[in-house]
């Protein structure tokens, strides 16, 4: 009995250590400070060019730390879209705007096509106490969480649109993460792209939260070569059955593109390399299909 009793203690320990606690509100620790750079502007990436309304510069404070953003604007935008990039995540943004890392990440370098779409979209920075780098847990964090919270809530506040999560390979851990402990401040729906689906040295993977706390519109997108040992395709079914009560909740699986460096690098299917317009076409309109109940 007693041996019994001590598997059982243990099973629930356990268990309680894969259990991931909500993030009851958002609390700003100061109001934002909101820097315009310019209005109708091109903004020009790796991947093409866009106009904007505005280029902006956002600091949020939260934690008694600053998160800084990136925010493209368009007029009356279908929803403002968080991008968080994979890799370390630490954008670097400059005051005036510029992107010190990770212009060639996929999600990076086609926000102007979210433009062209009439999306605004946000660039999502790492926090001044971890200001080179997300990986190693922080991606999975509460604190991590309660910061894209604080943005979500000043964004909507802002634009008065909907405001989505939308990552890419480590960028994924970030979102599922924010979705399954935000409570009261929740995004209107979420986009997992390259999804980091494998344990590794630098960080863990979107199985370990509950995903079946999310219950918002899902989308999940990827490559059916995606060779990285990080993302494998091959995980796609496993993580739509763990979103089972996402509502609603969708798989697109693209072929096509080219191989221009390593498998788990942006130019490669792993960043849908040569499909960038076709992949975010299937995006925006799956997400505004979504917003309309579809």
């Amino acid at each position: 009995m007693r041996k019994n009793a001590i598997i059982l203690i243990l099973v629930a320990l356990i268990a309680g250590c894969r259990t991931t606690p909500e993030i009851p509100a958002a609390n700003a620790s100061k109001p934002a400070v909101v820097t315009v750079l310019a209005r109708d502007i091109t903004v020009t990436t790796r991947q093409g060019k866009a106009r904007a309304a505005t280029v902006e510069v956002h600091d949020i404070f939260s934690r008694g730390e600053r998160t800084r953003l990136l925010v493209e604007t368009v007029a009356r935008p279908a929803a403002v879209l968080i991008l968080f990039a994979g890799g370390k995540g630490a954008m670097h943004i400059a005051s005036d705007g510029k992107i010190g890392w990770g212009n060639g990440n996929f999600l990076i370098r086609s926000r102007t096509l979210f433009l062209q779409k009439g999306f605004s979209t946000v660039v999502f920075d790492a926090p001044t106490d971890h200001a080179n780098d997300l990986r190693f847990g922080f991606r999975g964090s509460a604190e991590h969480a309660a910061d894209i919270g604080v943005a979500i809530q000043h964004l909507r506040s802002r634009y008065k649109a909907p405001v989505w999560l939308v990552g890419t390979s480590r960028g994924t851990n970030s979102v599922a993460n924010a979705a399954t402990r935000l409570r009261r401040i929740q995004p209107d729906g979420i986009v997992l792209t390259s999804s980091m689906m494998a344990d590794n040295d630098k960080g863990d993977s979107v199985f370990d939260y509950p995903l079946e706390n999310i219950k918002i519109p899902t989308l999940i997108l990827h490559h059916v070569n995606d060779d990285c040992f990080v993302t494998p395709a091959s995980e796609v079914p496993r993580l739509k059955s763990k979103l089972k009560n996402a509502k609603p909740l969708r798989v697109i699986m693209h072929t096509g593109g080219t191989i221009e460096g390593g498998a788990c690098g942006a130019w490669s299917h792993h960043g849908f390399r040569r499909i960038e317009d076709k992949v975010v076409e299937g995006i925006a309109r799956w997400i505004r299909r979504a917003g309309r109940g579809g």
